[in-house]
């Protein structure tokens, strides 16, 4: 933004003075007197935005409890427009409409209309900072107004404020996570912070990247393994030039978006990759990235809460902690069933995900719509075993145990090798055979385990405490 803003510093002795006494009244709660003396400050010097951020909240405060006022426009002193001419003087004269607009602000700091001009007029002054605030003041008075915090976020974004576009792009879902802009707003947004962080639209540090041709050629190499942090950052900044090129083209957006995840910078790897499915919504093989790194991104941080409560148990936050993990849980596993139903509504040939979709819901606990899913899925030969096994786990936690075995034997005669899928089938008889009191038939399916692999799970426990 500008750099045309004018501070208490430059303001002159007689205007300084009047900022000095209204900051007094308003540290002895005085803000009606202090409205008085801010305001002929901010008429005399439009750019002192710290005066008119001071003047706002001293207004809002004055006017805390009062009723509204009962005519929005009209005669002020005698000098006042009617609401249809100020709105022409704020076209053809901005200047000349600040004073008037700031008297209506007064009797009512929040209005969306006077505030709404108040843009319009700083617009067309080249006051962007004063633009803003005044949508951020309707946004404080008026916060479930999406329409308004869109047009605040485009103006962040216009004036290359990325971050605090993708704030209010936040904002807005949650006040309506529904709303698909807001959406695509956000990921958008936090991309375009990302360069800015990255410098990628400054061509000298991107020169000092590439510092020899040796360099430039290896950053054309698809061949990424065994990349250096450095050769990474090389990459990206070359390809953040692209980026700027063209922002469209999602092949540019989905190669930053690996070498984030090369990285190992899931959260950003995660963002660039939402975008690109964002570019092409049928992109199948996108979604299910998105949904897995989303996933990544949310192990992380179950991982280090875990981690944090397992070190501390009895620590104060601890028990916020606990519910900050159960309800992130819960959110992811409602997020992947509403993502899974989606794919599957776009694409309900695809038995691939129908499993996925499947499986979210056996996670969620929605066991009847998971056994339809996985039944559907299990014709897939590829994903027939791995389908057959969560079926059987749906009718474990049914309770229908004989249809739970039924499927896990099919499954263990499938598979002829003793693979990680045929262990979890073994072991997953085992405990549905000592449920039912059938010991020797448990023992059975864990020694079949024991005998490949000692150390799997609690196997060797199980079978040699049997011989006690």
């Amino acid at each position: 933004m500008s750099s045309s803003l004018v501070t208490e510093a430059d303001l002159p002795q007689s205007l300084s003075s009047l900022v000095q006494k209204a900051d007094a009244a308003i540290l002895s709660q005085n803000v009606g007197y202090a409205v008085q003396l801010l305001l002929p400050v901010v008429k005399a010097e439009p750019n002192y935005l710290d005066g008119r951020r001071k003047l706002r909240k001293a207004s809002a405060a004055n006017k805390k409890g009062a009723a509204a006022p009962k005519k929005l426009f009209g005669g002020l002193g005698g000098g006042g427009f009617s609401n249809m001419k100020l709105q022409g003087v704020v076209k053809k004269e901005p200047a000349a409409a600040l004073p008037e607009l700031e008297d209506l602000l007064v009797d009512d700091p929040y209005n969306p209309q006077v505030n709404g001009m108040l843009y319009e007029a700083a617009i067309a002054l080249d006051m962007p900072e004063t633009a803003a605030f005044a949508l951020e003041t309707i946004r404080e008075g008026h916060p479930a107004d999406t329409k308004n915090m869109h047009r605040l976020a485009q103006h962040y974004l216009l004036n290359k404020e990325p971050e605090k576009a993708a704030n209010i792009y936040a904002a807005i879902l949650r006040v309506d996570n529904t709303d698909g802009e807001a959406r695509k707003g956000v990921t958008n947004a936090n991309a375009q912070a990302s360069i800015t962080r990255q410098g990628w639209g400054q061509r000298e540090s991107v020169r000092d990247l590439l510092k020899s041709k040796e360099q430039a050629k290896s950053l054309e190499d698809d061949s990424r393994k065994g990349m250096t942090a450095d050769q990474l950052d090389a990459r990206l900044a070359e390809w953040g030039e692209k980026y700027n090129e063209d922002p469209q083209n999602i092949n540019v957006v989905k190669k930053i978006a690996d070498l984030y995840e090369q990285k190992e910078d899931l959260a950003s790897a995660l963002q660039w990759y939402d975008y690109a499915f964002g570019l092409n919504t049928a992109d199948t093989a996108l979604a299910s990235k998105v949904q897995s790194l989303r996933d990544r991104v949310d192990d992380q941080h179950f991982a280090t809460l875990k981690a944090e409560l397992e070190a501390s148990p009895d620590a104060p936050d601890a028990a916020h902690k606990r519910a900050e993990f159960e309800e992130l849980l819960a959110a992811r596993r409602t997020r992947q069933i509403a993502s899974t139903k989606d794919r599957v509504e776009k694409n309900p040939t695809d038995l691939q995900l129908r499993f996925e979709y499947g499986a979210a819901l056996l996670a969620g606990g929605q066991l009847s719509e998971a056994i339809a899913e996985l039944q559907k899925a299990k014709n897939n030969p590829n994903i027939r075993n791995r389908s057959t096994l969560m079926l059987a786990r749906c009718y474990e936690q049914k309770g229908i145990y004989d249809l739970a075995l039924r499927q896990l034997n099919e499954c263990a005669q499938e598979l002829l090798g003793m693979d990680s899928t045929k262990k979890e089938v073994l072991y997953a008889k085992g405990l549905i055979h000592e449920k039912l009191g059938q010991k020797e038939a448990a023992l059975d399916d864990f020694k079949q385990i024991y005998e490949v692999d000692y150390g799997y799970l609690d196997v060797a426990q199980r079978v040699e405490s049997s011989y006690s």
